[in-house]
């Protein structure tokens, strides 16, 4: 298949005598044709990286081609190594960007050339979409075997733990750890890629290093499932560095507003069957980081606000929240500020006093009266858990 690729390709080139690139829709590359005495450095760090730089990579996103619907000239731009103008079209099907076409323009392009290469975008658009096809098919019937790690159903997350090792996945791998990537921006309707195809370019740039097995996720939102083989037991730092890579990524995803992106850690557990432990530690990260209002967190790294996350996770009914409580949600920002001081250092009022600006007596005087004006006894130790209880629950809700 690729080699009716570079066919087309090098028929294209020759056709206009110019010098073409393919790349896919990361800008790695595909296809290349000879040159046409328009070699630049752009085009020679392609050759021989098969990739564009750092600083050329950022500056093509920042161009926003992945949205872009009709072909676009990019004019020279030396600081980048463009030393020659490029004609630029996004290649699509009907679901995603499929790759970019490169012609170099040391010559404004003729009428019959600009129809030459239209035919060619559809020879090639066609080509990309069977091989896009094909790898979508693996791609899909991997991440049914992923979500079946999630099932309640043990004998169900083993047939699927086999069924991913029968794909070539994991292979090799003996520690599991899940991720949870999680995204607070609302999808509404945009012009740009859909979710899926935003989520899979950021965890394809991310999730380079060589330290790790094998990885794979089911790109969804706002929650994904990632999770990471390795062979040997993972380090805190090398974990570290991939979740700041997300994070990075994911801060500089083409799109329509911030993705808010949060990543919880799970703990690393022996069997591909119990990754599905990994990934509930993960989404209870998730809750810790926010709540903490941190772009990432740990299971392990954090164990007591882990504990407080999973004892505390769910919310009671409103007709079993008693009186009380339901006061002090109604209550003052001002009340519930000073509640929350008072928990937060541990009910030392001098401490309380010094945050809020006021003499001990001050709060002495008003904690009984608001304790009063909802109706409990501050001074009762089950009085203070459970307002401490109520207030943490209302951290991690955000």
């Amino acid at each position: 298949m690729f080699d009716t690729v570079q066919e087309t390709v090098d028929r294209l080139a020759m056709a206009l005598n110019r010098s073409v690139v393919l790349e896919d829709a990361e800008f790695v590359l595909l296809a290349s044709s000879a040159h046409y005495d328009d070699l630049d450095p752009a085009r020679l760090q392609t050759l021989t990286a098969r990739c564009p730089t750092e600083a050329l990579a950022a500056e093509l996103r920042a161009r926003r081609l992945h949205a872009q619907l009709v072909p676009r000239v990019l004019e020279a731009d030396p600081a980048v190594g463009l030393e020659h103008a490029r004609l630029a079209i996004t290649l699509r099907s009907r679901y995603g960007v499929l790759g970019f076409l490169w012609v170099t323009l040391v010559r404004p392009l003729t009428p019959s050339e600009a129809s030459v290469i239209a035919e060619t975008v559809e020879t090639l658009r066609s080509l990309l979409v069977n091989v896009s096809q094909s790898i979508e098919a693996v791609n899909a019937e991997v991440e049914s075997e992923m979500l079946g790690l999630l099932t309640p159903d043990a004998p169900s997350r083993s047939n699927a733990a086999s069924e991913l090792v029968d794909l070539g996945m994991y292979t090799r791998s003996r520690r599991f750890v899940a991720l949870c990537l999680s995204l607070g921006a609302e999808w509404a309707p945009w012009g740009g890629p859909p979710p899926r195809e935003v989520i899979s370019r950021v965890l394809l740039r991310a999730i380079t290093t060589p330290m790790i097995d094998a990885y794979s996720f089911v790109p969804s939102t706002p929650d994904t499932f990632i999770l990471i083989g390795f062979r040997n037991e993972p380090t805190p730092e090398a974990i570290d560095s991939m979740v700041a890579a997300i994070v990075r990524e994911a801060d500089a995803a083409d799109v329509h507003e911030p993705l808010d992106a949060v990543v919880g850690i799970g703990a690393p557990v022996d069997g591909l069957a119990d990754a599905w432990e990994s990934y509930e530690q993960a989404l209870v990260a998730v809750r810790v980081a926010r709540s903490r209002g941190r772009r990432s967190a740990s299971w392990t790294a954090d164990p007591i606000a882990a504990s407080v996350a999973t004892l505390l996770a769910q919310e009671p009914p409103p007709h079993l929240l008693p009186d009380p409580l339901r006061r002090l949600a109604a209550a003052p920002p001002e009340t519930i500020e000073l509640f929350e001081a008072y928990v937060a250092h541990g009910e030392r009022i001098t401490e309380v006093a010094e945050q809020l600006g006021v003499h001990r007596a001050t709060v002495h005087y008003r904690l009984k009266r608001a304790a009063a004006s909802i109706g409990i006894d501050i001074d009762a130790d089950d009085a203070r858990f459970v307002i401490g209880a109520w207030l943490r629950q209302r951290w991690l809700r955000g």
